[in-house]
């Protein structure tokens, strides 16, 4: 990318993250409170009062968790069934389901993509490179949120578009602005380097990509599934995957494909 072009882009995307900062906010409550429960399961004894700061901080929010999880006691009893009965990774695990109803809900006026449809992809893609996590190095739920985030940058233009209309840059053919957007309010926000890395990466050439077994399998398996829901195909019929990309995972298409077509047969929402 030329430097001058580099720096436009750089200066509109400074200009741009306030108005969709906010955005997200508001769409998605829990998507700023997920990194919080992250941060407290690395400590090494958290407390009651951990719980209690994380949950209070949004009513609304606490409500939705509670109803989610079936609980119908207080905010104080809801913070003790988590710390002494059901644990922290139970909590994370509420946040991300909650949160996978919220991140998606955005106006799709300008693509043949609906909320639903890049729901579903996403949460396909996320339980996909969750599945090569250990292959890849990272940890699970980072590769989980890795893959749900895979696509965001196109959310990103979307919050950005119903804000600013046309005066914003076109998608296709600025998308990696749209995934530095994501990829910096998620970093703000306090998601893994490594998620946000791959997020920032997403469209740029793969040779300067950071974590590229990653990126081969996500690019492989998104393409797949776009090309599915377009002709209502069925994953190993139809065009074959890259084979740089092929190449670059070490694996057979025949391995990647199963994976694929088992955990998009067993989608359940």
């Amino acid at each position: 990318m030329p430097l001058q072009f580099q720096n436009m882009i750089t200066a509109e995307l400074k200009s741009n993250l306030p108005i969709l900062r906010e955005k997200l906010k508001a769409l998605s409550p829990t998507m700023t409170l997920l990194p919080k429960i992250e941060d407290i399961i690395d400590k090494e004894e958290p407390t009651l009062e951990d719980i209690l700061k994380v949950c209070s901080h949004d009513p609304k929010l606490l409500g939705k968790l509670t109803r989610r999880s079936g609980f119908s006691g207080s905010e104080q009893e809801f913070a003790q069934d988590i710390l002494f009965k059901k644990g922290l990774g139970f909590l994370k695990s509420l946040a991300i389901r909650s949160m996978n109803q919220e991140i998606f809900e955005v106006p799709m006026i300008n693509s043949i993509l609906t909320p639903t449809i890049l729901k579903k992809r996403s949460v396909v893609l996320a339980r996909f490179l969750k599945s090569f996590a250990l292959d890849i190095g990272i940890r699970l739920d980072d590769a989980y949120l890795t893959g749900l985030f895979f696509n965001y940058g196109y959310v990103c233009y979307e919050l950005t578009y119903d804000s600013l209309d046309s005066d914003i840059p076109e998608y296709q053919e600025n998308r990696s602005y749209y995934d530095q957007c994501a990829a910096e309010l998620l970093s703000e926000f306090g998601f893994a380097k490594v998620v946000c890395e791959v997020i920032e990466d997403a469209n740029c050439e793969f040779y300067q990509t950071r974590l590229p077994f990653a990126q081969a399998l996500l690019r492989i398996a998104n393409e797949t599934l776009s090309n599915n829901e377009q002709n209502h195909g069925t994953i190993g019929r139809g065009e074959k995957p890259d084979s740089m990309l092929v190449d670059a995972t070490g694996l057979r298409v025949r391995k990647i494909f199963a994976v694929l077509k088992d955990i998009s047969r067993n989608y359940g929402g």
